[in-house]
């Protein structure tokens, strides 16, 4: 088996409301467990405020952890203070949804990633070097570092966010929705550039999306987040045949038709996401689930191994 880089154990996230005296808390994390393998691209699935983003950011360590375990390499990272986490920092990097607001306009682009050489304290030559190399990578003319942010388009801005990232050869990335800012076409050459650059680099990614081909297409391993928690994980391949939390199934029969005489049997979920702030009892799924029973109204599942690598957190199973 090979070596987990990221491990996370009961990790926790809440967020103190203001004006509540302390008494009510946001619940954007509330208990996740997960393992990321060497190499491995492990997707992030789930609709919006399920907590994907805030998970990738206490995995770096860019936000505090209010309970639980974050391991990297092998080493608790959790109470980290910020000295200690720089020198890990070049090994952690991220790749954030919207291309324009991660630049600063003010500055050239080449600039920008000379100035994350500098700050890790690459020698110059070095650097360079580094910097012609990934331009070739990501098939862009080098006169493009001379351009500020606003002067280039969606993707071409992405793939520099990409470069920038790798420019310190880290061993994980975390790519926050990369190319749901981007038009169809674009996408797909970002998605294929991410393929190829993984190759080449071996590149251990934490990708979090909610566009369910998108995951089919690139990840190893996925896992639905709902409210906060994971309550499927698997394999792709094993998960998108398997289908065994109605969430899941839900989430992926949304996906629209490649044609027009495709047969699907769309599960149209009914009510609201319940609230973040005050979590009902039981299973957070279950006044939205078709398949309740009273049982999940009482308690909530744990995550169990159903069949090899592929666990669910659902009574039904």
């Amino acid at each position: 088996m090979r070596d987990f880089i990221v491990r996370a154990e009961g990790l926790k996230k809440h967020y103190p409301l203001s004006g509540e005296g302390g008494r009510k808390k946001l619940h954007a994390l509330d208990g996740v467990s997960l393992t990321i393998q060497q190499g491995e691209i492990l997707g992030i699935v789930g609709e919006s405020g399920c907590g994907k983003s805030t998970l990738g950011r206490c995995l770096l360590r860019l936000t505090d952890i209010t309970a639980g375990k974050v391991y990297f390499d092998g080493a608790d990272i959790t109470d980290h203070d910020r000295r200690a986490l720089k020198n890990i920092r070049r090994n952690m990097q991220m790749i954030f949804q919207n291309p324009y607001s991660s630049f600063d306009p003010k500055y050239k682009l080449g600039t920008s990633l000379r100035e994350v050489g500098k700050v890790n304290d690459i020698k110059e030559e070095v650097l360079e070097e580094r910097i012609k190399r990934l331009m070739e990578y990501i098939n862009l003319p080098g006169d493009m570092l001379d351009r500020r942010p606003s002067e280039l388009s969606g993707g071409q801005l992405q793939r520099l966010a990409i470069a920038r990232a790798l420019l310190l050869e880290p061993r994980f990335i975390v790519a926050d929705e990369p190319v749901s800012a981007l038009d169809v076409s674009v996408q797909a050459q970002i998605l294929n550039l991410l393929t190829d650059l993984r190759k080449e680099f071996n590149m251990t990614m934490l990708f979090i999306s909610h566009e369910m081909t998108v995951v089919e297409h690139l990840c190893d391993r996925v896992a639905v987040m709902y409210l906060g928690r994971i309550v499927e994980t698997a394999p792709t391949r094993k998960l998108f045949s398997g289908l065994l939390h109605p969430y899941t199934r839900a989430l992926i029969r949304s996906v629209p038709r490649s044609h027009p005489d495709e047969e699907c049997e769309r599960i149209i979920l009914s009510g609201e996401i319940p609230s973040a702030i005050d979590l009902p009892k039981g299973c957070r799924f279950a006044k939205r689930c078709p398949r309740a029973t009273a049982l999940c109204f009482e308690s909530e599942p744990e995550l169990t191994e159903i069949e090899d690598g592929h666990y669910v957190a659902c009574f039904e199973q």
